[in-house]
């Protein structure tokens, strides 16, 4: 069982980028007790609180009073470096994420990547865990598109049927969606730090970049789920 947290960014409503940070079931303890371990190390670093939300645009904009201390954003932009050191490093985690102008597409292209991902995976079953706010439109589209899921041929028609889509339902996902308030949740935390370093990547702010947040994404390559198409020019496993 892969368990996929899964969060959005998104620009003005006008550009969205949608990440899942994908973890064994089986490994889920372990992977808990290493992060639980991180949020203890800032805690001791940098005076962040344990129980406090870390949300990545809050983070970056130097809001909420999330320490003991004051942390500055030139500070704050190295603590966020540092939290997607840890993603990429602590061997429990892979990351997939797309961006488009429009968010059911966003969303459907990188359902659709995790459930490829996990029938590659000895054909392990998902869970979707998401932030809380979207509940029903989610839970609508993961239920159609375990039936109905109409995927275009990139080249031009799929072949043995001759049609230009094929109906390729999700079907490693299991159950409805589960939704946590993201406070409550470090891996949703974590999921929306990946998708906030996207956006700035993908739409940089001059305020933001001259802080390195437009570089950022790029540290989470190790494990970033390759996607072997023209339009991932960086090969980040970006789905667009």
């Amino acid at each position: 069982m892969l368990f996929a947290y899964l969060d959005e960014s998104k620009e003005q409503n006008s550009f969205f980028v949608y990440s899942a940070l994908v973890v064994n079931g089986d490994r889920w303890p372990i992977a808990f007790d290493k992060v639980k371990e991180f949020r203890r190390r800032l805690r001791a670093e940098h005076g962040i609180y344990m129980a406090k939300e870390l949300h990545a645009s809050e983070f970056a904009a130097g809001k909420g009073q999330i320490s003991d201390r004051v942390l500055d954003k030139p500070t704050r932009a190295e603590i966020f470096k540092q939290v997607l050191t840890f993603i990429a490093t602590a061997k429990e985690f892979a990351i997939m994420s797309s961006v488009n102008q429009f968010q059911d597409r966003a969303f459907e292209r990188l359902m659709n990547r995790v459930n490829r991902t996990a029938e590659a995976r000895k054909n392990h079953k998902v869970l979707l865990i998401c932030d809380e706010g979207e509940e029903r439109q989610v839970t609508r589209e993961i239920r159609r598109m375990r039936v109905h899921n109409f995927i275009p041929s990139n080249r031009g028609f799929w072949a043995g049927i001759g049609r230009t889509s094929k109906n390729i339902p999700l079907s490693q996902f299991v159950e409805d969606p589960i939704f946590k308030d993201s406070s409550q949740s470090y891996f949703i935390q974590l999921v929306d730090f990946c998708a906030y370093a996207l956006l700035r990547s993908e739409r940089p702010l001059p305020s933001k970049t001259a802080l390195g947040y437009d570089k950022m994404y790029e540290i989470l390559r190790p494990i970033c789920q390759p996607v072997n198409n023209r339009a991932d020019h960086r090969g980040l496993g970006i789905i667009r």
